[in-house]
């Protein structure tokens, strides 16, 4: 999805290329398969981690001949909401609650890779998983994905890591003056 962002089309080109495995129809490239493709190569801007969602609903959508005027309709209606939604829970949730987590092991003493490791592990393995998740209710959904996001609770997951991260944080600045008073 993010491998071809540029400023005029955002994610667009990520969309299709992600896309194309998805809806290819046999060994070799059809006609159909390069029109459906060339459908999403214009604009689409979501949270990259969330925008499985609209790439499988929208292979599902394919699959099943949904006039394209929908799909793209689809795509633009839910891509702002996915956007916001990530931004609040992996940029603004879980990207410093797992820093603060690194940290406050860096602040107990640990040598300098451990919390570098504890990061990358568990930051990655919590991304890709919602990545793995999200393509799969999108798959399994289609268009009708709203309700199945909806019952996940997501904005509420995002709170939930917020406020660990505020208790991190309130952590590492205890650890550290400890640190520096004794």
């Amino acid at each position: 999805i993010q491998g071809s962002w540029n400023y005029q089309s955002m994610s667009g080109p990520g969309f299709a290329f992600a896309l194309r495995p998805l809806v290819r129809q046999g060994e070799d490239e059809s006609e159909a398969d390069v029109a459906v493709i060339g459908r999403h190569l214009q604009r689409f801007n979501s949270h990259p981690y969330l925008s499985g969602v609209v790439l499988g609903a929208v292979a599902r959508m394919e699959a099943e001949h949904v006039d394209p005027k929908v799909i793209h309709a689809f795509k633009g209606a839910v891509q702002g909401s996915l956007g916001s939604l990530g931004d609040t829970l992996f940029w603004g949730a879980w990207r410093p609650a797992t820093l603060l987590m690194a940290l406050a092991v860096a602040a107990l003493g640990a040598p300098p890779w451990i919390p570098v490791l504890l990061f990358l592990v568990i930051y990655n393995v919590g991304h890709v998983a919602v990545r793995l998740w999200s393509l799969r209710i999108g798959l399994e959904e289609g268009r009708n994905v709203a309700a199945r996001l909806a019952g996940a609770g997501l904005p509420r997951v995002a709170e939930r890591v917020f406020a660990a991260g505020a208790v991190l944080l309130g952590m590492v600045v205890g650890l550290l003056l400890v640190g520096r008073l004794a």
